[in-house]
């Protein structure tokens, strides 16, 4: 049996690793790109918006 304190460095690589994979995976590939349309009459709202004279953030 190993001791836990071997298997430390390996878990923690493997973390690491699966983390950056799937960052890469999500931005890479185009599994949502379909989820993102825009507004009806997109125009209309930016300038109501505008109009609004809101904040940044907000």
């Amino acid at each position: 049996m190993v001791p836990l304190a071997a298997l430390w460095l390996p878990i923690l690589l493997s973390a690491v690793i699966v983390f950056v994979a799937s960052s890469i995976m999500h931005m890479l590939l185009p599994y949502h790109r379909s989820d993102y349309h825009q507004l009806p009459d997109e125009d209309k709202v930016v300038a109501g918006l505008r109009a609004a004279a809101l904040k940044r953030g907000l």
